[in-house]
């Protein structure tokens, strides 16, 4: 079963987080490739809810344009 994407906010914080560990240093590189790869995922969630987003207002545009 595939999981669903997180929200935007849900998927922001954890690239958030990722980001500030790999800033702070402290980690091993196998945790900063963990941490790297879950910030990336992070990121793609992020582009693909506002991916999303950018489509339906395009639509709402299209309708509001018809309807005029």
């Amino acid at each position: 079963m595939a999981e669903s994407t997180p929200s935007f906010d849900a998927a922001l914080q954890r690239l958030e987080a990722r980001v500030a560990m790999l800033e702070e240093g402290n980690v091993t590189l196998e945790e900063a490739l963990t941490a790297y790869e879950e910030g990336m995922d992070a990121a793609n969630a992020c582009l693909a809810r506002l991916r999303s987003a950018e489509l339906r207002i395009d639509a709402i545009d299209l309708d509001a344009s018809a309807s005029s």
